[in-house]
Parts: C-alpha cells; structure tokens; sequence
C-alpha cells in the first residue's frame, strides 16, 4: 500500500496537493484497517513525501520542499529491489578490468585482483538520468557475468541465480565526494557537481564478495531515507 501511494505521488497522480484521499478513503479502497493506513502514512512522511497536519488531513509535500530527489529507503535488500523496480538502469558489458585501487583500498579487496565491469545510467520511469552505476562481479563468477541480460531482473538477482550461490548479507557506505569529470560527462552535469556515492558488496555466506555496486547520484537528484526505532 505504502510503495502504491509513493509511486503515486512520484508520478504525480495529486496535482493538488490537498486532495490526498483521506485514512477512511484509503481504509475502503485498500480493504486494511486504520492502523495499517497509519503506519503507511508514517513511512511516507518519514520519506518526505506528505506532511500529515492535525485537523487539516494530509497534504502532499511540494517537489521543492523535496528538493526536486528521488526518495527511496534502502535500509533492506527488499527495499533495493523496490528501488530497482522504481527506477531503470541500462547497462552494457565492458569486460574483465583490474578493480580501480581507490575502490579495492576502500572495500579491502586485492590490490590487481580482475573483476566484470557492468556501466549504465539509472533513470527514472520518465527518462530523467539519476545516477551513473558501475557494478563489479567477482571473477569467480566471470562466465556467469557474461550471461547477465540488461532486460532482464536486477544484477544481483541474476547472479544468484545463474550461479546458484545466495547472496547472505549487504554492505551499503554512503559518502559525499565532488563528481568526476568523467562520470560528470555521462550525466551530463558540471564536473565537481556535488554527490551522493553509494558503495554496496554483496556478500555469500562464506564471506566472498560477488558483486561490488558504486552509484554516484547528483546531490539534488537522491534523497535517502531510513527509519530508526528508539529503545523502549
């Protein structure tokens, strides 16, 4: 319910920001309780994407007010793949390449160790350019790498499933760096335009990396988002 109502608000089905259906139209158009719409409402407005006013309902959050970004948590793989789903990534091959060193010293790979190189744009449903990702795949996995369709389901997913091998856990690091003039070129944005880079390893159960991701997203193009629980 809660990714129905933000698809809905990202693709603007509300031009009027006041017009949010209120927590009974949306108890009887979804068939849930009060409690579930609460608790949808809640991870919206924790997103940014509503303000929920006392006495005056809710109201959708103007697209400055969000700095014009995408809004997606991604504290979860469930989360990544809904954010995979949300967005499009067109990717091409380019091969098996020495993993970049700033990269290896940063995750503690082997200084020269080979990797498959994936590069592509990622873009919103309507064609708007997000984010420029490179995706690495274990040279464990280097014939598999070469099975991976871009029409197909996420990287990883195809991963896991041409090799067999599950990915156990993910690492996210999130940092602020000024944008590469390289990287700045294929996004079409000045060079040492400020960005978000989200490094991500995926990892099996035995501790090996399969696929490493690094995102650069402009500044203004990507909002993260996550829920912390306080102590009772």
């Amino acid at each position: 319910m809660a990714e129905d109502l933000r698809v809905g608000i990202l693709r603007g089905d509300y031009p009027d920001p006041s017009q949010f259906p209120t927590e009974s139209v949306l108890c009887a158009r979804y068939g849930v309780s009060r409690f579930t719409v609460r608790e949808a409402l809640r991870s919206l407005q924790t997103e940014g994407l509503i303000q929920r006013r006392r006495g005056s309902g809710t109201v959708i959050q103007p697209a400055a007010a969000r700095g014009g970004a995408l809004h997606q948590p991604l504290s979860n793989v469930g989360e990544i793949l809904q954010y995979a789903q949300d967005t499009k990534y067109l990717f091409t091959p380019r091969g098996m390449i020495s993993l970049p060193k700033r990269l290896a010293v940063h995750i503690g790979a082997t200084a020269g160790s080979r990797w498959f190189q994936f590069r592509g744009i990622r873009t919103t449903r309507e064609g708007d350019p997000i984010a420029l990702t490179d995706a690495y795949i274990n040279q464990d996995f280097e014939s598999v790498a070469r099975e991976i369709r871009p029409s197909e389901a996420t990287i990883f997913r195809q991963l896991e499933r041409l090799s067999g091998v599950k990915i156990a856990r993910v690492t996210q690091d999130i940092q602020a760096v000024a944008m590469s003039a390289p990287i700045a070129t294929e996004l079409g944005i000045p060079r040492r335009t400020p960005c978000l880079r989200i490094l991500r390893c995926y990892i099996d159960a035995d501790g090996r990396i399969m696929e490493i991701s690094a995102s650069h997203h402009p500044g203004d193009k990507f909002a993260y988002t996550m829920n912390i629980e306080t102590e009772k």
